[in-house]
């Protein structure tokens, strides 16, 4: 359940790491939050899969995988833009 409330946060995280690498002149921060919030997603969706095929149907279950399988939904339709975008040269 953390994991699907923490990728939730990636969002807010994204936009403090915008303000502060413009503020310092685009300085490198470090990984990018975007990446980690990938992974997070990843591994939420991963563990809410793994605990319903145990037979988990509780609401702590879905309190944390449904935020989760949204988020890797976003990803998703991310991932498939940036392909469109790469195939047909499309210069986004």
């Amino acid at each position: 359940m953390a994991l699907g409330l923490i990728a939730l946060l990636e969002f807010p995280l994204l936009g403090l790491y915008s303000f502060i690498s413009k503020t310092m002149g685009a300085v490198e921060l470090g990984p990018s939050v975007g990446f980690a919030g990938i992974i997070i997603t990843t591994v939420a969706v991963t563990l809410g899969v793994i605990s319903f095929k145990r037979g988990e149907r509780s609401w702590i279950l879905w309190l944390g995988f449904g935020p989760a399988l949204v988020l890797s939904a976003f990803w998703l339709i991310m991932l498939i833009a940036e392909i469109i975008s790469a195939v047909f040269n499309l210069g986004f």
